[in-house]
């Protein structure tokens, strides 16, 4: 008998053991000692919406049963002293107009009301500028190139204004590639003669913050832009030295006639 009652109290403590491993406790809740860190990431776009900002927040991974979870910024804000963040399927994010712009801020993933993991930001160092947009490419025969054009909505703003660009083009063909030019502006020439004739390209871009106040990621990238380089037949040739002759002569006659 006692040897079966010794043999009934050592299941019941292995099965205790079993259960307080398992990482729940026993009404079902999360032991605390076993909660998972839930790493994350964030970014900012600034006056996306008029002076509203937008802040996004994503875990690192996918995987994650986020049904319970919720974020929340707190500090460097106006008026308030902390935000919960709105959810969109896995997304976390703010749209407001609170943000100071100046120091840190903390945001945390928090289980039914309790901080689980937490992480200091300046919105203003996490931020990704909004995808170029309308990129045109024009081709001048006169002058042997290709006019790259393309717009930015960073151009009408007031903070993030100043961005570094990097264009992308590529051969169709030759789908990895890729030719790349970083510029500040938002007009880019390449040469006819750098490009292979009678072949199809694509071209796109994307944008960084150049500041020293306003730091980020890169932006998504734009759609892209498919363009043909035309045909060098021997007219082609020809004209081309001569078209270039004719329009230096045409300069310094023009530089003459104003003296």
């Amino acid at each position: 008998m006692m040897i079966l009652g010794t043999a009934f109290g050592m299941v019941f403590y292995l099965l205790q053991v079993v259960s307080g491993e398992s990482g729940y406790a026993q009404n079902g809740d999360f032991d605390d000692a076993e909660l998972d860190d839930y790493p994350f990431s964030c970014y900012s776009q600034l006056e996306v919406d008029g002076s509203q900002h937008l802040l996004t927040c994503t875990f690192d991974d996918t995987d994650v049963n986020s049904t319970n979870l919720e974020f929340e910024i707190c500090g460097a804000l106006l008026d308030v002293k902390c935000l919960t963040f709105n959810k969109m399927q896995e997304m976390y994010f703010i749209r407001t107009k609170k943000f100071l712009l100046i120091g840190d801020s903390e945001i945390c993933v928090k289980l039914k009301g309790k901080k689980i993991t937490c992480r200091k930001m300046n919105v203003v160092k996490i931020v990704k500028p909004e995808a170029p947009f309308d990129i045109r490419v024009i081709y001048r025969e006169g002058a042997n190139d290709f006019l790259v054009t393309f717009n930015t909505s960073h151009l009408q703003k007031k903070y993030v204004k100043e961005l570094l660009h990097e264009v992308a083009y590529r051969q169709e063909k030759h789908e990895n590639d890729w030719m790349h030019v970083n510029l500040s502006s938002t007009k880019l020439a390449l040469l006819q003669r750098k490009l292979q004739p009678d072949a199809m390209y694509e071209i796109k871009v994307r944008s960084i913050p150049n500041h020293d106040y306003f730091e980020g990621f890169w932006s998504e990238w734009s759609p892209s832009f498919h363009f043909r380089t035309p045909e060098i037949t021997e007219l082609n040739l020809l004209c081309g030295p001569v078209s270039r002759i004719i329009r230096r002569l045409w300069n310094n006659f023009a530089r003459n006639q104003k003296r």
